[in-house]
């Protein structure tokens, strides 16, 4: 007798569903069970490493947002690259978010809906301090707005980052994400271990929770400030 193969017996069984309108749930059920039954393992998707930007690439970036002279972009920039947030987690920081004397950032509900703070380098904080306080003037309550006072979209972020890019000649592709990847691979080559990376990136795999937990961000920043000395952008 000849043996069904099993995307055939996929569709077959789809086909006679699809009359019966199950949801999305009932039929992840079902198809997790036909696997099963089959011994058949889903072919994942493909990681694709990022291309990193070399060294010169990040400053020749750096000097091209300077020589823009628009403040708001530059410390955009250098929140994404110093702190490694997600552009979604960027677009909401708020004013209140950001804790001067202490040196660090706030991020409400980020990835996961937790909440966590992000340092940020002490040399840093002069240049925050002022675009701060030119949005207090402002009447601002996001750290980023607009001209109609509405936070930065992440699509309006990308573009920023992408005219920038463009400018500067960088060939490779660069957005907001990019610069998450540069400072966890730099900071994990400063010698910074996973548990305290997951930390400051807001990563939480379960198998590291125990440890996790017992970190507070005070036993990170030392490390931290002092790896951030050496980074090619101040």
């Amino acid at each position: 007798m000849e043996r069904t193969h099993p995307k055939e017996m996929a569709k077959k069984l789809a086909g006679q569903l699809r009359s019966q309108r199950p949801d999305y749930q009932y039929l992840k059920q079902v198809f997790q069970h036909i696997r099963t039954i089959l011994d058949v393992t889903p072919k994942g998707k493909e990681k694709r490493l990022p291309e990193l930007l070399t060294d010169q690439e990040l400053i020749s970036f750096y000097d091209t947002v300077f020589r823009a002279r628009n403040r708001k972009h530059a410390v955009m920039f250098k929140l994404l690259i110093f702190t490694g947030v997600r552009n979604a987690e960027l677009s909401g920081i708020r004013i209140k978010d950001v804790d001067l004397d202490g040196l660090r950032i706030r991020i409400e509900q980020g990835k996961g809906k937790k909440d966590r703070y992000v340092p940020i380098p002490a040399s840093f904080r002069g240049e925050l301090m002022q675009y701060v306080e030119s949005q207090h003037e402002k009447k601002a309550t996001y750290l980023f707005e607009s001209n109609c006072l509405r936070p930065y979209s992440t699509r309006r972020i990308r573009q920023i980052v992408k005219q920038y890019a463009n400018s500067a000649g960088i060939t490779k592709r660069v957005y907001p994400h990019l610069f998450r990847h540069q400072l966890i691979t730099y900071l994990t080559k400063q010698g910074i271990i996973s548990p305290k990376l997951q930390l400051l990136s807001g990563h939480s795999e379960e198998s590291s929770l125990a440890i996790y937990r017992d970190l507070a961000l005070s036993d990170v920043v030392g490390e931290y400030e002092e790896a951030m000395k050496s980074f090619p952008i101040r």
